[in-house]
């Protein structure tokens, strides 16, 4: 049997439907670039297709907004997994005839309930549910029923919620539900995402994700070993890390200090809750063990609010006695948001500060939402045997996006990778 190699793929399927006449034509021979994109920050994923047409598909088939393009393709590995599915095309641009008969232009693709999204309107109310049974809901009533897509994670959210959709698309109120979802893990901050991958949609927090157990580890090492075809496969190509720490904006953002002050209208009081990060660090769940910031830094800029919310509710009023002596219930069902946002702005600044990219050969099995750990050799001259990992910019990360890009007959593939961690692996003070 041949070995697959590293950095290919298989395009399984790649065809498209008209609009207009229900034409189906398989156009695998005149793609130039596919790109299937992932986000944690996307309700839905995407593709770019580019071509080069010298078979005029544009104006035969034709092409004018809406056609269905069906795709299956994966990694070239034994028992790869497929990403799978279909897309309608929502935008043609960069028309460029480069010859006589030949047209090239990109085509830009999104699912089916994305696209519907844009015209559908949820117009609800909830009172005293839990988020992750109206999200469920809003779901099926206006996303499942136009793909049959499922979700397929959900965790479990805290205390009831109360809230009106006055006439907002399905994808707008299930992400402002992921904006005000309180974790029933104590140590979470509860950054929720509502994302899709090729494998469902999935609805969970940055500590549920990242708990979940590494999918791969991946290697930077420019020192390549002949014929070791299973270490090539966890080899990172490049690697760029935009932007390693910003105090300014960490300060700004309230990466380091925030405090909440909400307005109780009951009882007539301000109160006040706060996260500072010299304090705090540890009361939020972490996958790598060591702050950032150095003592002295973190006694500095972590030790004082550098940035206020403002929040109005009622949700203390279980502690006006002649509230709790008539509604006993108000103490402790309804989740307060003030508890937990300033740990939510805090961790929310920090992972998008510190955004790592890498490039890798292609790898259908990774998905947005999964975890991989890195290892890098530290900078300097020594040898291999010698070397030691960085602790720093290695560590478990959490995948935010990703791109799979597929060239002509799949001879290069490669996954582009945005990952984040919150916090260290080694003590920034040297020890071990």
């Amino acid at each position: 049997m041949t070995q697959p190699v590293s950095g290919s793929g298989l395009i399984h399927g790649l065809s498209i439907e008209s609009t207009s006449s229900r034409v189906t034509l398989d156009f695998k021979s005149i793609f130039t670039e596919i790109s299937y994109y992932e986000s944690l920050n996307s309700p839905s994923t995407s593709m770019t297709i580019s071509v080069a047409d010298a078979v005029s598909l544009k104006s035969s088939l034709p092409i004018i907004g809406g056609e269905t393009v069906r795709f299956s393709f994966s990694d070239s590995e034994p028992e790869s997994n497929r990403i799978s599915g279909r897309m309608q095309v929502y935008k043609l641009s960069g028309l460029n005839r480069i010859q006589q008969s030949v047209d090239t232009y990109d085509l830009f693709l999104t699912t089916p309930e994305m696209l519907r999204d844009s015209y559908e309107i949820v117009e609800s109310s909830y009172k005293n549910k839990n988020i992750d049974s109206m999200l469920n809901e809003i779901f099926q009533s206006y996303i499942q029923k136009i793909s049959n897509k499922k979700i397929v994670t959900v965790e479990p959210t805290d205390g009831l919620y109360t809230t009106t959709f006055a006439r907002i698309s399905p994808f707008t109120a299930l992400t402002h539900l992921a904006d005000e979802a309180k974790s029933k893990n104590g140590r979470s901050s509860s950054n929720y995402f509502f994302f899709e991958t090729s494998k469902g949609y999935t609805f969970a927090s940055f500590q549920y994700l990242m708990r979940q157990p590494v999918k791969k580890i991946y290697y930077y090492l420019q020192d390549r070993i002949p014929g070791d075809v299973q270490f090539d496969r966890n080899r990172i190509t490049a690697l760029e890390e935009p932007v390693g720490f910003d105090l300014i904006s960490g300060v700004v953002e309230g990466q380091f200090a925030t405090q909440v002050l909400t307005l109780d209208p009951v009882a007539k009081r301000f109160r006040r809750s706060d996260y500072l990060y010299n304090r705090d660090f540890s009361s939020i769940e972490r996958s790598n063990q060591y702050p950032r910031l150095a003592p002295e830094t973190s006694q500095r800029f972590g030790s004082s609010p550098s940035r206020e919310k403002f929040i109005v509710s009622n949700s203390y009023r279980g502690s006006i006695p002649f509230v709790s002596e008539n509604e006993s219930d108000t103490q402790n069902v309804f989740r307060r948001r003030q508890d937990f946002l300033a740990r939510e702005t805090s961790l929310n600044g920090e992972l998008f500060s510190n955004v790592t990219k890498i490039l890798v050969h292609g790898d259908s099995s990774l998905s947005a939402g999964d975890t991989i750990y890195i290892q890098i050799p530290k900078g300097g001259e020594s040898s291999i045997t010698e070397r030691q990992m960085d602790g720093f910019t290695g560590g478990k990360y959490l995948i935010t996006a990703l791109c799979h890009r597929f060239s002509p007959g799949a001879t290069t593939y490669v996954t582009a990778i945005e990952c984040v961690k919150d916090a260290y692996s080694q003590p920034v003070d040297g020890r071990q």
